[in-house]
């Protein structure tokens, strides 16, 4: 991939999104200090969800609104990010308005939104299927489809997709809805900056995200100072300007997305898109998340029983190997005699142990030379399981490292008879594909001779040939080398 200057990779990383200042357009804002009910902030737009001018509140009284009952607020919780829905609060006014209230550090956010009738959603009904968790592989898609149908029920929206977090914070859409016409995402790649650590954190936090109108101009917020108001847990937050741009290049007018959330910890996206403007309520996005968390629990317990039926195979497996080699009493015949059973417990096409000065290598693998090399390294890391599929990152300096192997697990236990006894697992290159959602690299453009990133303009199909790689090593083959490393110290 082209390199691109890590200030500009820097940027999209580091930008203050809940510090932008200003909100979208599909809702006004307050911010009302805690103690006293001071209006600190108004959007701009306030007198389009009012009767009353963002100018006119700011540095009074929350109780200037004769509409809002100030007493509420008292019903908040007081833990930071806590929300609570009122519906229908404004009398006098000429539409219904409908608020959001959000405990922030020292203040109250007051989210005010038009009241959008829609039909009643049945989502108790539409949650139980989802209690249901899939057993194997196969009722898993159909549990992913479960999710996706609903979501399109309740919004409509032109494509709905279930979006999986990697290892490195890139992505893959593992299931997809979408109407008729419009291409497929599905089994596509997506750059880890195309959502980087800032909004992932934000995910966490937040129950959903709503981009209404991609194309709307964003609404100042108003202040009593210049401090700029946090909207950490705002659903109002305005959007940064690349992703915009992005959504321009992908033909999305409104974007909604709920986080997948597994043990605390941010596992995909349910990412909707509809091509023309698209209103969302509420009611329908509180839908939306709470089948999303229904399908969290499902998958939750999904990839736990996957979890134990794998552990429970690598225990019979492990102990399987240790019985044969118990059967010797000099260690090195033992893996000598049973190099293949070795070699295959981890899909590997070689093998080898070092104890001291003796080496043994099973297959078409590293010469003594390399070996030594390698096996000097590992010796000397804090690491006692290391992985990796690229060989050629730990050596850079070496490529003769490359010549049999690309993949390497390697484990070590310390023998009271032979101080540090290491194993070596080996794959050799495997050129791949990586199929992306376009060109993942983001092209720089230049204004005014300052160079900026812009999203890429093309999510056609991309395929990306890696070489230098092997077979990426499974979940369970690294279970199966840390539980077999758990063994060994015992038995050693």
């Amino acid at each position: 991939m082209n390199s691109i200057p890590e200030n500009l990779i820097n940027y999209c990383e580091f930008e203050q999104l809940h510090l932008s200042g200003a909100i979208q357009s599909f809702g006004a804002l307050l911010r009302v200090e805690t103690n006293d009910n001071l209006i600190t902030h108004a959007s701009e737009n306030l007198a389009d969800f009012s009767n009353v001018h963002a100018q006119n509140v700011i540095g009074k009284s929350l109780e200037i609104l004769g509409w809002f009952n100030v007493k509420c607020l008292e019903n908040l919780p007081h833990e930071l990010g806590k929300t609570m829905n009122l519906s229908h609060i404004a009398t006098g006014l000429q539409e219904s308005i409908d608020a959001l209230l959000i405990r922030g550090d020292g203040c109250i956010l007051i989210e005010l939104e038009k009241n959008t009738k829609i039909e009643v959603i049945a989502i108790q009904q539409r949650q139980r299927p989802l209690l249901s968790a899939p057993q194997n592989e196969e009722k898993l898609m159909s549990y992913n489809e479960l999710l996706l149908n609903s979501f399109r029920e309740i919004i409509g929206f032109d494509r709905v997709m279930i979006y999986q977090f990697l290892e490195d914070w890139s992505g893959k859409v593992i299931a997809e809805a979408t109407s008729e016409g419009i291409g497929s995402y599905l089994g596509l790649h997506f750059p880890a900056s195309d959502i980087p650590q800032i909004a992932r954190d934000l995910y966490l936090k937040n129950p959903s995200r709503l981009i209404q109108n991609a194309k709307a101009d964003a609404v100042p917020i108003l202040g009593i100072d210049a401090t700029v108001p946090d909207l950490t847990w705002s659903d109002l937050r305005s959007v940064s300007p690349l992703h915009l741009e992005y959504l321009e290049h992908m033909g999305v007018h409104t974007s909604f997305s709920v986080p997948i959330r597994l043990a605390g910890k941010l596992w995909g996206l349910v990412a909707c898109h509809h091509l023309t403007a698209k209103t969302v309520s509420p009611d329908q996005r509180h839908a939306c998340t709470s089948m999303t968390n229904t399908y969290a629990l499902g998958m939750a317990y999904y990839l736990s029983s996957q979890r134990l039926q794998a552990l429970d195979s690598i225990d019979r497996r492990i102990d399987k190997i240790l019985e044969t080699l118990s059967e010797y009493d000099d260690l090195l015949e033992g893996i000598e005699s049973n190099g293949e059973l070795l070699t295959n417990t981890l899909s590997a096409e070689s093998f080898a142990m070092v104890v001291n000065d003796d080496v043994i290598i099973l297959g078409e693998s590293l010469d003594l030379d390399t070996m030594s090399i390698v096996d000097n390294w590992f010796v000397n890391t804090e690491e006692v399981t290391y992985m990796t599929d690229n060989l050629s990152s730990v050596f850079p300096n070496s490529p003769e490292t490359l010549t049999m192997a690309s993949g390497m697990i390697a484990i070590k236990a310390r023998s009271p008879k032979s101080n540090w006894v290491r194993f070596y697992w080996f794959r050799p290159e495997e050129p791949q594909e990586v199929t992306w959602a376009g060109n993942p690299n983001k092209p720089m453009i230049e204004n005014a001779g300052a160079q900026r990133l812009s999203p890429r303009r093309s999510f056609e199909r991309w395929v990306e040939n890696k070489t230098g790689y092997s077979r990426p090593w499974t979940s369970e083959e690294k279970m199966i080398a840390t539980k077999f490393r758990n063994t060994l110290m015992r038995w050693l």
